[in-house]
């Protein structure tokens, strides 16, 4: 388990195959009301008609829709595709703001990526005397099916408040049972992190359940263990949205301190800020660390070629070599950039403490 929570987004690589035609359609698909399936229905229809004015290809509506109105229990899902299938359809923790659709030269995956801030993959576990719960999180919506119970060897895991001359023996009995309930919950947990590259652990149940589990962790998940103080099921929706609370937390803390680095390494060349100049350095595959509010650039046009290809004016982008340019918004296109370099994006918190970069964006150069 490495460090936490930088927004992974190599898996938005197949976005980035074509270029132009791109449906992306945001929805709410919460489903509560006894009608809630005709409701996504009409939703995806008013955003068709929208997306067909636009000229969205048929195939690409037709793929957003199946996708879009497919049974699901998230509350919001991101679908984006040209073509049939869609490329890419991604449950949301959150219904989505303000259901974004549009048709563009490129996809516009800002809004999911902002919530996978706090979707990185995780495991929720309960731990009990007796073992615990494990529920396995690979893309920030947990799935009833991957909860997993584990009962533990140990026994007797019962203190009784009887006396005699036995009292301490076996009174350190149970202790040991719960040891080895616990040791064998910590196996169970680092099988579940590594099977799905979790980023954290988000721990609750019973205290001194939760302490022997932290002892017998392998240090990596240890240092990244979150602790819930709540008694709950692994799949709960009070654990789930304990989860999602301290995910944000730490992942609005920790791009903190990365741009607590950047303003370190900036009076020595070691950065770049505002958006004209981290555009650069990105398309120039400088950038390590790029570090945004969720809306910078989403208000500029940049000009875009093939690749990794932008500059903020057309007559820039033909000087690089780019023949017949195309216009989208800027963070379409960092998006496209930060996966074509194998960069890190991380979220800053617009209410966050210290002043924040100019146009709300920049970044790390690599080597510094």
């Amino acid at each position: 388990m490495g460090k936490a929570p930088d927004v992974k987004i190599q898996f938005l690589r197949p976005l980035y195959t074509e270029q132009g035609g791109w449906v992306s359609a945001y929805l709410d698909t919460s489903r509560a009301p006894e009608n809630a399936s005709e409701l996504v229905s009409q939703r995806w229809l008013a955003a068709r008609r929208q997306l067909e004015a636009a000229g969205a290809s048929e195939a690409a509506l037709n793929a957003v829709g199946r996708a879009i109105t497919a049974p699901a229990g998230a509350p919001g899902r991101a679908v984006f595709a040209r073509d049939e299938p869609a490329a890419l359809s991604a449950a949301l923790t959150a219904v989505p703001a303000d259901e974004p659709v549009r048709l563009a030269p490129l996809p516009h995956v800002m809004p999911l990526l902002a919530q996978r801030a706090a979707m990185a993959a995780h495991v929720l576990v309960v731990a009990t005397h007796e073992g615990g719960e494990i529920t396995e999180v690979p893309d920030g919506v947990p799935a009833a099916t991957s909860l997993q119970e584990v009962n533990g060897p140990g026994w007797p895991i019962h203190k009784t408040s009887v006396g005699g001359w036995s009292q301490d023996r076996y009174q350190r009995s149970v202790e040991h049972a719960w040891d080895e309930n616990a040791k064998e919950l910590a196996g169970q947990v680092a099988e579940a992190a590594a099977r799905v590259s979790a980023s954290s652990l988000i721990l609750a149940g019973d205290v001194r359940a939760r302490s022997l589990l932290l002892h017998h962790l392998p240090t990596p998940l240890r240092d990244e263990a979150v602790v819930v103080d709540r008694e709950v099921a692994a799949n709960s929706p009070e654990l789930v949205a304990a989860a999602d609370e301290a995910l944000r937390a730490q992942a609005v803390r920790q791009a903190g301190q990365r741009l607590d680095e950047w303003r370190g390494l900036l009076p020595h060349g070691g950065g770049v800020e505002g958006l004209a100049a981290t555009v650069a350095a990105l398309r120039d595959g400088l950038v390590s660390d790029l570090l945004m509010l969720e809306d910078a650039g989403s208000g500029t046009a940049v000009w875009i070629g093939p690749g990794v290809e932008m500059a903020l004016s057309e007559s820039e982008a033909r000087e690089r070599g780019v023949e017949r340019p195309d216009q989208d918004r800027a963070d379409a296109a960092i998006a496209r950039g930060v996966v074509d370099t194998d960069a890190e994006l991380w979220f800053l918190a617009s209410d966050g403490d210290g002043q924040l970069p100019r146009d709300g964006i920049s970044a790390i150069v690599r080597g510094a």
